[in-house]
């Protein structure tokens, strides 16, 4: 047993240690949630969600109309910073522990967690909005740029996929 000890030592830094799973179809609720949080993704068209650690990842399907409500409701979270990612192609709906997508369509993903959690914070040192909403949006089945709304105090990012097809173009061409 002694000889163990040094062993599991040396073998549990090298392992990813996280704990996740699918949310349930039904109501969900955070713990660390701003205000307003939960109203936002307990709703009809949200089709999947799962969470890895203290981040919340839920995917929607809806209009444009039901994107831009969407949207503004998430821009009055209190506390929260969002950002919008705007995405060609399809979404495909999987947590990360599936093996394929699953046969549901969406066509927006909302990602939260308190800041610092998040991929996508890159401002983890700003304590004036604790939590971080991150929208990725997929343009072109259902939803079109000219009806897009975005919140003024929303940042807004290409998703690189259109300038990875025009880079990759020019690559071939040289």
């Amino acid at each position: 047993m002694t000889r163990l000890i040094p062993l599991i030592a040396v073998l549990i830094p090298s392992m990813a240690l996280a704990l996740g799973a699918d949310h349930s179809a039904g109501p969900v609720i955070g713990s660390q949630w701003p205000a307003g949080l939960k109203e936002l993704v307990n709703v009809d068209n949200r089709v999947h969600g799962y969470f890895v650690n203290a981040t919340d990842v839920f995917f929607f399907r809806g209009d444009p109309k039901a994107l831009n409500a969407f949207l503004a409701k998430c821009a009055e979270l209190p506390g929260s910073r969002l950002q919008v990612v705007l995405h060609a192609g399809k979404l495909e709906v999987k947590s990360p522990w599936d093996k394929s997508p699953r046969e549901v369509t969406a066509n927006w993903q909302l990602s939260a967690a308190p800041c610092g959690w998040s991929e996508h914070d890159k401002d983890k040192d700003d304590k004036t909005r604790p939590f971080l909403t991150h929208v990725d949006i997929w343009i072109g089945e259902t939803l079109s740029l000219a009806e897009l709304r975005i919140p003024a105090n929303a940042t807004v990012k290409s998703g690189g996929e259109i300038d990875a097809f025009i880079k990759q173009r020019e690559d071939a061409g040289k």
